[in-house]
């Protein structure tokens, strides 16, 4: 029996998405950045995409190397940005904790409320119940609540990589090599991000949708 592959929960703001005015020359040059506009929640946002990104997103997915879901509160407006940059429909990860009011707020939260970010769920599920290989990439992911856990936690069922970018750029090339050398051995015991800065301040340089 074949193996299922691992599943690629991907963000939208901070990761695809860079959230910045101008696109930063150091991280890919400034001729292999897509933009555009995609709406989510009924606005129109800027988007601000490096099209090495999206390459390796269409590949992973036309080769089948990893089932690759929207995890984001763009939610099903995903297929919007989707349509805009030429990827795939892929399909948007099941999250019952999700409600319409996340949409107002920064996706980073985990949650004021009652403590608990509305993404991890999901998360745990595809590691617990489906018993898959994780890669989960978004930007959040660098708060102090989740930078020392979330990784660690989830990779004590299956192998996983959590990976954190930057929010105004996005992926690099290093998340790209580390995206690509783990899905080519999910087994490996070296695939962790690295912590974040416990006082990490978020580049917000304009309004967009909570992730």
């Amino acid at each position: 029996m074949t193996a299922l592959p691992p599943v690629w929960l991907l963000d939208i703001d901070g990761v695809i998405n860079a959230i910045s005015r101008k696109p930063d020359p150091n991280v890919w040059p400034r001729d292999a950045w897509a933009t555009g506009t995609a709406t989510a929640a009924g606005h129109a946002w800027p988007i601000l995409a490096a099209r090495p990104v999206l390459e390796l997103i269409r590949a992973v997915h036309d080769a089948g190397r990893a089932e690759i879901r929207w995890h984001t509160t763009w939610q099903h407006d995903a297929a919007n940005l989707a349509h805009l940059l030429g990827l795939p429909d892929f399909p948007v990860q099941h999250c019952p904790g999700f409600t319409a009011h996340q949409q107002d707020v920064a996706g980073a939260v985990p949650t004021a409320l009652n403590g608990v970010w509305w993404k991890l769920p999901a998360a745990e599920r595809v590691v617990g119940e489906e018993g898959r290989a994780l890669l989960w990439t978004d930007d959040d992911a660098r708060w102090p609540e989740l930078r020392d856990s979330a990784a660690a936690a989830l990779g004590r069922l299956v192998p996983a990589l959590v990976l954190a970018p930057q929010t105004h750029l996005g992926l690099t090339r290093k998340h790209l090599h580390r995206i690509d050398t783990f899905l080519d051995d999910p087994n490996r015991k070296d695939h962790r991000d690295r912590p974040a800065p416990r006082h990490h301040r978020r580049h917000r340089r304009h309004p967009r949708p909570a992730r």
